[in-house]
């Protein structure tokens, strides 16, 4: 009897084993469709600023440390960085944003150009700076940030003309991103036009909204936020999971969407699907470095993985280990160029953790 279970739970092992390894064929043969898939991505694009320096002394004038800067060095940032995601996997990307007539803009430019993304729809609006984020670093850590920006919507003439560069480059992409960091970019009228005209031509839209403005996603095919977005715009706690469901029923009916994830740092992702059980898709354990960026690569990774023909689940697995690979990457903190995610193709990599159902 001894016997016959060991050789049953042989057979089992090889099976999972077996199992594993289809999954990961599967996953690989995706990311190699990722390979020219077009994207157009809109939204708050922003220039990451980093000073780079060393702290010695305390300055006679306040309390404060006196960085003596060696370095300065410059990164995409916001919708920016979703679509250097985009490239970084094997896509090429479109960006349609917004900056302003100055030489912060122009950098902005030079970055996008040098990370191979398509910048041509980038819209000049007079009189508002281009968003720049500037962080001061001493000795690799971060010691203060300053932000340059403007919240307000962008003026009637400006959205009118971010809809129309959208209009001429929507045909020639396989799926929209909406990236919102609430700049005042992707106004309600500006999101509603260009979600009607992605409706119309049959192309998906993927979206990371702000809570605030989560109303005006209204026919999304697929929303992202992370936990604490989620909880704001629903009403629902995760400190009790069994309310998960009642927080995904509720996320797809604001946006009417097809699919949403909700992103929980180092504990992995919430999957809801219409018609489905939820599903816990949990992380391979890293130590976790810095997690700015991590939803940008997400949904870069999601969006990639559907038009290579991913089924949900799999779009959320890819999207999950692209946001932990970000996680992992100490590139925010490094004056080194940002290294491709790399990881999304390792061949020594874990197959993913099992994935939790809600009723399990």
């Amino acid at each position: 009897m001894s016997g016959s279970n060991g050789a049953v739970a042989g057979a089992n092992g090889h099976a999972h084993a077996g199992a594993a390894i289809s999954a990961q064929d599967r996953l690989r043969k995706l990311l190699d469709a990722f390979v020219g898939a077009p994207v157009l991505v809109v939204g708050d694009c922003m220039l990451d600023e980093y000073l780079w320096g060393k702290a010695t002394r305390i300055s006679p004038e306040a309390p404060v440390m006196v960085v003596e800067q060696v370095d300065t060095t410059y990164a995409a940032g916001g919708a920016s960085n979703v679509a250097a995601n985009v490239v970084a996997m094997d896509g090429l990307a479109t960006l349609v944003a917004v900056i302003g007539d100055d030489p912060m803009g122009e950098t902005l430019r030079a970055e996008l150009a040098s990370q191979g993304v398509e910048h041509g729809g980038l819209v000049v609006q007079p009189g508002r700076p281009t968003t720049v984020k500037t962080r001061i670093v001493a000795h690799h850590q971060q010691v203060l940030r300053v932000d340059r920006e403007h919240r307000t919507p962008v003026a009637e003439e400006v959205a009118a003309r971010i809809v129309g560069q959208v209009r001429e480059r929507l045909h020639h992409s396989s799926a929209i991103v909406l990236s919102d960091y609430s700049k005042g970019v992707l106004t309600r009228s500006v999101v509603s036009e260009i979600i009607r005209e992605a409706r119309a031509a049959g192309k998906p839209v993927f979206a990371n909204p702000k809570p605030s403005s989560l109303d005006f996603y209204a026919g999304l095919t697929f929303v992202s936020l992370n936990q604490s977005e989620a909880e704001a715009a629903t009403g629902e706690s995760l400190a009790d999971m069994s309310l998960a469901a009642r927080m995904g029923d509720r996320l797809l009916s604001l946006c009417q969407a097809d699919a949403a994830v909700v992103t929980l740092g180092g504990r992995g992702l919430l999957l809801f699907e219409h018609g489905r059980e939820w599903r816990h898709l949990p992380v391979v354990p890293l130590e976790v470095y810095d997690p700015c960026g991590c939803g940008d690569s997400a949904i870069a990774a999601a969006t990639l993985a559907r038009v290579a023909g991913a089924n949900w689940e799999e779009a959320a697995t890819l999207a999950n280990l692209a946001g932990n690979a970000k996680v992992r990457n100490r590139s925010r903190l490094d004056s080194q160029p940002r290294p491709r995610p790399q990881r999304l193709r390792g061949k020594r990599d874990p197959p993913p953790p099992p994935i939790t159902r809600a009723n399990s």
